[in-house]
């Protein structure tokens, strides 16, 4: 596929054992599954608290950072919220509300719903969005 540059954003959730050659290796397994040129990555959103762990992989390719609280990630709708993730972290999601939150203020779809990689005894979850293009007049899409 191809995405205007720096278009994408990456929402990851991933536990404190990963590694950031793990992280790389999840992006570049999640980028590879769509077809997606790193050129087209806007950037990586998390949790706030996750940002220092991105920092490494976020600064060679030049893509921002956005990290945002729990309750900013649980008011975001996503399609696939997991109870377990609400227990331990305070949002039904992390990585899908984070990519979605990210696009914000426009409006975004999931070009890659929320993918587990389970490396080096360790489970990260990414999702990818990208913006809606709205003309102009139209109204967005309910579900978006």
């Amino acid at each position: 596929m191809i995405f205007a540059e720096r278009s994408l954003w990456i929402g990851i959730g991933f536990q404190q054992a990963a590694t950031v050659a793990d992280l790389q290796t999840a992006i570049a397994q999640a980028c590879g599954q769509l077809s997606i040129s790193r050129a087209a990555i806007a950037g990586l959103a998390s949790l706030e608290h996750k940002l220092p762990s991105l920092t490494a992989i976020a600064q060679p390719f030049h893509w921002e950072l956005r990290g945002f609280s729990a309750a900013e990630l649980a008011a975001i709708a996503v399609p696939h919220p997991c109870s377990r993730v609400a227990e331990q972290m305070q949002t039904a999601s992390v990585a899908e509300a984070a990519a979605l939150a990210a696009i914000q203020p426009q409006a975004g779809i999931l070009l890659l719903p929320k993918r587990v990689f389970h490396l080096n005894q360790t489970a990260i979850t990414l999702a990818i969005a990208a913006p809606v293009p709205v003309q102009p007049g139209a109204s967005i899409p309910s579900g978006l």
